[in-house]
Formats: structure tokens, sequence, C-alpha cells
């Protein structure tokens, strides 16, 4: 029986082929991997048909220290205009978070939180009302 002989460029083409195929196989079978058991840690809030994940706690707390809390108009995507903060204080990247309505309680709808960063508070721009870096006065949001 006669034995096939290829050409040494066809060759090297398959092996090419089969290598990058196997490369791209296990990255995606490690991404999902990673995605299917949560081993990187998120910043998470409540929200009221289930968890809105914000990304990365480390880089979530590296913001939060250069430029303060990060406000968000409405993350319920019902337009309940529900506008949350969230803050962070320490050192630990999975510890020491906040997140609460950046509305005053009682205010009028058009009245929100506003990171005034020289006296590092919250003000309202409706009234002259104060609220610490952590929100407190200002009803929480659940955390997942």
């Amino acid at each position: 029986m006669p034995i096939e002989r290829r050409d040494p460029t066809s060759q090297i083409r398959s092996v090419l082929i089969a290598v990058v195929s196997l490369v791209f196989i296990v990255t995606l079978g490690y991404a999902v991997f990673r995605a299917a058991t949560g081993q990187q840690s998120s910043v998470a809030t409540g929200a009221n048909d289930g968890t809105w994940t914000y990304g990365s706690a480390e880089d979530a707390a590296d913001s939060v220290a250069e430029d303060g809390p990060i406000l968000f108009s409405d993350v319920s995507g019902k337009g309940q205009r529900r506008p949350i903060a969230i803050s962070h204080d320490g050192r630990n990247a999975r510890t020491g978070w906040h997140a609460f309505v950046a509305r005053p309680p009682k205010a009028p709808e058009d009245c929100f939180l506003r990171w005034n960063a020289r006296r590092e508070l919250f003000t309202t721009t409706c009234d002259d009302r104060t609220f610490p870096a952590d929100g407190e006065g200002s009803p929480s949001c659940r955390f997942g």
C-alpha cells in the first residue's frame, strides 16, 4: 500500500492551525470557568430585579480613593430615578463599601446628592443639607 507524501509547508500549516485552535479552546474554557465560579471580586448592589455588578472591587476602590464616591443616575433600567452612590473606606478592597440612594430623604424628585471633593462630603442640589462620604442619613442599598 502506498504512503501519501505531503508537502512540508502543508504539514507546518496543519500543525499551526492545531496549536492555535488548542490555545483558543483552552483560553475560552478558562474564561468560562472563571465567570462560572465568580473568582473575581466585584462591587455589587441589589436592584429590584436581581443584582447589578459594577466591576472589579480593586479598581473601584482605587477610583473612589482618587476621585471620590461613584455616582450612578439609575441602575435599575426601569426609569425610576433612583440614583445611587458607592463609596469605600479602608484599605481592603473587599470590605468597607457603602451603597446608598443618592437622593436626600423626603426631597423632591429633582434633588440629588453631589460630591464636594474640597469638603469631602455630599451636598444636595436643592438645599444646604450635607451627608458624609458613607451616606449615613440616606437610605442604604442592599449589598450582594
